[in-house]
């Protein structure tokens, strides 16, 4: 029996040593509420061990420069209990079962909507998408808040045993322009362009645009109109309410002279600064269109003060008449959701209508709704803005620009925008690495290259001159082709997928809420990026890694234990 025996343990022994020669990046994003507590850790690094997940990607900063961990910089956050630190006993239990630690950061968006810690410090560190006004968002425009970041995360690195520093919201929020003292000098100093000039603070104005318009007026109100082409804003008074249309993608190039309009338009309903407003895309135009536009309507109204919350269509019935519910590129909305909306506005609530509902427009109820009955052709491209009618929501007096004035400038722009983002990348990685060579650098990044650039994230940029070691697009789309599609996009940047690695959502929305995704979908986008060649996935987040996703993968694409997979520039 003794040969039997030790042939049965020779075969243990080769299988234990395939299994540990499996390298797959298999990581999760998680929030603090995972981790705030010694039994809440304990409790979800079981999980992940449940779930063979290897790297985990805890967010250790943000909401206005608090901290989960002990600092010397930023304040420790307050549902922390006393003498306990959080980071730092989440490291001890993660490297205990081979799970690597990679500390992430919200770099850009500050996370609350008062002066808190760090702009009561440094109001001037806020960008100024606006003159006088500010934004929630740090400005990477200026060398000081590159040099407070950098400082914060090199922080982490020299006192915590972390493998990782993760940069999120590594980027702007769309477009904007900042007016501040020194965007305006610096960039004038760079370029010779003076950026008061793209203000955009009054109508006339000019700017680069897309748009899916409505047509033909009906009962609406026309107040400014692309210059020989369609309305630009209208308002429709319907009952005891009004809706406000802008009618091309406003959420994507938002001039202050909209945001002007958009400001008045909700005092006059009653919204101040710091209020909810709701944001709904009909589920119909979601499944073909997806929820970009939603998220950076959501960003736009969070950077001008307010507090967006998405609803679904369940909750439209539940609106009060003095609130505004946002109708975001309602491309395909069916007929009981427009009713409730004409009821809403009827009983005196409001709605704004961005890039309208193209495809519904022959139905009477959206007719009635928006106060128009047709549409004119899809545009993109630089469109002058007119104002034709006297309104008090709108600041006029502008100066139009040609299109071949804006094109320079905006160009200019967007390059310093970008090196400036990227070079807090590029100063974090050249310190982290004189730290710690084997240290990993890596973002959470927008998962199509044209989302990426339309943010100032130049993520091409940072892989191909070396200066991050890998991304994790976020692609947290359901349609399977979307992601097939993006991952093709990201071979022509890294052929073998060695420096992107795929992130995947573990949550879905739908008519039921928000909840996990079903374990077959999970598991079919696993196996499509495995596929393409990636070398493994991120998911989004631990909160939604249900027992039945944990069985899939435990049972399916994890069944083997791997090694973490996460690549390091050379």
């Amino acid at each position: 029996m003794k040969p039997v025996r030790t042939l049965i343990a020779l075969v243990c022994l080769t299988s234990s040593v395939a299994f540990a020669q499996l390298i797959e990046h298999r990581g999760v994003w998680l929030h603090p509420s995972q981790f705030r507590t010694p039994e809440l850790c304990d409790q979800f690094v079981k999980r992940m061990v449940s779930a063979r997940i290897n790297v985990a990607y805890p967010l250790v900063w943000y909401w206005g420069g608090r901290a989960y961990y002990r600092s010397e910089i930023c304040p420790m956050a307050e549902d922390v209990p006393e003498g306990f630190d959080p980071l730092g006993y989440l490291i001890e239990q993660c490297h205990k079962n081979g799970i690597q630690v990679h500390a992430w950061f919200v770099n850009g968006e500050y996370g609350r909507t008062d002066l808190s810690h760090v702009f009561s410090k440094h109001p001037d560190w806020r960008l100024m998408p606006q003159p006088g006004e500010y934004a929630w968002w740090y400005d990477f425009g200026k060398p000081e808040v590159r040099e407070f970041e950098a400082n914060v995360m090199l922080e982490v690195l020299r006192r915590y045993d972390v493998d990782g520093l993760h940069f999120d919201y590594i980027r702007y929020p769309g477009r904007l322009f900042c007016f501040c003292e020194h965007c305006t000098n610096e960039f004038k100093r760079l370029y010779g362009y003076d950026i008061r000039r793209l203000s955009g603070e009054k109508f006339p104005l000019t700017l680069s645009m897309s748009a899916n318009p409505l047509d033909k007026p009906t009962t609406a109100k026309v107040l400014v109109r692309v210059a020989d082409g369609p309305p630009a804003i209208a308002i429709n008074e319907l009952g005891k309410g009004q809706v406000l249309l802008l009618n091309w993608h406003a959420e994507t190039n938002r001039p202050p002279a909209v945001n002007t309009l958009l400001k008045r338009f909700l005092e006059t309903r009653g919204v101040k600064f710091g209020s909810k407003v709701f944001l709904f895309t009909p589920e119909s135009t979601i499944a073909k269109y997806g929820r970009e536009s939603l998220a950076r309507t959501s960003e736009w109204l969070r950077a001008l003060g307010y507090k967006p919350k998405v609803i679904d269509e369940k909750r439209l019935t539940d609106l009060q008449p003095n609130q505004v519910v946002f109708l975001v590129t309602g491309y395909i909305t069916p007929d009981d959701v427009a009713e409730q909306l004409v009821k809403f506005v009827e009983d005196g609530g409001a709605v704004v209508v961005i890039d309208g509902p193209v495809f519904s427009i022959g139905k009477p109820s959206l007719q009635r709704l928006v106060g128009f009955s047709s549409t004119a052709p899809y545009f993109s491209g630089v469109r002058t803005l007119v104002p034709v009618a006297e309104s008090d929501l709108l600041p006029v007096g502008g100066e139009a620009l040609s299109p071949d004035e804006l094109e320079r400038i905006t160009s200019s722009w967007s390059k310093y925008r970008k090196d400036g983002v990227s070079e807090l990348v590029k100063m974090v990685y050249e310190r982290a690495k004189a730290i710690k060579p084997n240290v990993a650098i890596s973002a959470a990044v927008f998962y199509r290259l044209a989302s990426a650039d339309a943010v100032f994230q130049d993520w091409s940029r940072w892989l191909r001159e070396g200066f991050i070691d890998y991304v994790l697009p976020m692609a947290y789309v359901i349609d399977e082709k979307a992601l097939s599609d993006a991952l093709e996009e990201y071979k022509s940047i890294d052929p073998k997928l060695e420096r992107i690695i795929p992130g995947l959502s573990l949550y879905i929305r739908d008519d039921k809420g928000v909840r996990s995704r079903p374990p077959e979908l999970v598991l079919r986008q696993v196996e499509i990026c495995k596929g393409a060649g990636a070398k493994g996935v991120n998911f989004f987040a631990l909160s939604y890694l249900s027992d039945e996703i944990i069985l899939a993968l435990s049972e399916g694409p994890f069944r083997e234990p791997a090694k973490p997979y996460v690549p390091l520039r050379k």
